[in-house]
């Protein structure tokens, strides 16, 4: 994942990303992060399809998606339309990752109705999906809750057929299930392997009884990385860096056997980052144990990091998505010459 920062700096490291030998880049969707805190979400986010626009031509062979737009701030038409165009301009390498959102992307927003995410997601999943299979002789309609649509053709089609694929990234029961029922893969933001290895099942199970074929459904996670000759620098870096973030997914935490921790910190999707969620996220992320960290993460020396890797391949993961803290120019190179090449040469 290329992240924040400034955006022509992004679409650089995209090439980067494609030199070293990574199969795909995703960028994060936020509009606003809270301001004044140096710990967290500090640089400034910028619009994540004006920037993969421009990544297509920085980039030859990689796929490029968001990871992932939210169904709040960003209408269903839209996400259709732009995965739609960006998949046209780099002929066929465009995919749509999508979530149901978090809060600080659209707390001060007061026109936004947040009352059932879950719902509201379901159906913008349905419209996306029904626009790019829709024609002038069968036309999209849709009345939901939160959506509708009379007689839409969307006349711009992806390349891609039967669609560019489409991955769910979210974590709850009812997340998942519906990955398993209905998308092309499973994108969740930060796991542990063995978590990742028995909330996969339900991914699995699902579709599984909606006769699909498991073995479709790719399975991909979001977890930070760094690598370096001096294994322990990064192994500490990795630590320093990701601490809130594990202390953002108390589902996690409590998996993990750490119920009283989990149990003080809000959960990502509900956070605004006012001053109280603020003050329980970090007493809850203070008493998080340095190896509980370095289990959501793929850090340490090449040697070690080839281990991680191999961890989370073996819970499911055929997707690693790995979201770069410390040193991004010693990390690309450690994995252009040593630990892409070990996986391709197996």
């Amino acid at each position: 994942m290329v992240s924040y920062g400034d955006p022509g700096r992004a679409v650089e490291r995209a090439a980067r990303v494609e030199d070293a030998g990574f199969d795909a880049v995703t960028v994060p969707d936020h509009l606003f992060h809270p301001t004044g805190s140096d710990e967290y979400l500090v640089d400034p986010p910028w619009e994540a399809f004006s920037v993969l626009g421009a990544m297509v031509h920085a980039t030859e062979d990689v796929t490029l998606m968001p990871g992932v737009s939210d169904s709040v701030r960003r209408h269903p038409t839209e996400l259709a339309h732009a995965t739609a165009t960006l998949d046209r301009m780099s002929d066929g390498r465009a995919g749509l990752g999508i979530g149901a959102g978090e809060a600080f992307n659209f707390a001060p927003i007061e026109d936004i109705d947040w009352e059932n995410p879950y719902a509201r997601f379901r159906e913008c999943v349905r419209v996306v999906d029904g626009l790019w299979k829709s024609t002038v002789e069968e036309p999209l309609s849709f009345s939901g809750e939160y959506f509708e649509l009379d007689e839409a053709h969307m006349g711009l089609k992806p390349v891609q057929d039967p669609r560019p694929p489409l991955w769910i990234g979210g974590y709850g029961e009812s997340m998942r299930g519906l990955t398993g029922a209905v998308a092309d893969g499973w994108f969740p933001w930060v796991y542990s392997p063995a978590e990742y290895e028995a909330d996969l099942q339900k991914v699995l199970d699902v579709a599984e009884s909606r006769g699909r074929d498991p073995d479709d459904i790719a399975r991909a996670v979001m977890v930070p990385t760094a690598v370096s000759e001096d294994g322990d620098e990064a192994r500490e870096a990795g630590i320093e860096r990701n601490r809130v973030n594990l202390a953002l997914r108390p589902p996690l935490l409590e998996d993990m056997g750490y119920e009283d921790i989990a149990a003080e910190t809000p959960i990502m999707w509900q956070m605004a980052f006012d001053e109280e969620q603020e003050r329980r996220l970090t007493t809850a992320a203070e008493q998080i144990p340095d190896e509980a960290v370095d289990e959501i993460c793929v850090a340490g020396s090449p040697e070690r990091a080839i281990e991680r890797v191999e961890a989370f391949r073996e819970a499911g993961v055929d997707n690693l998505v790995l979201i770069p803290v410390g040193d991004f120019e010693e990390t690309m190179r450690h994995y252009e010459s040593e630990i892409i090449p070990y996986f391709r040469e197996e």
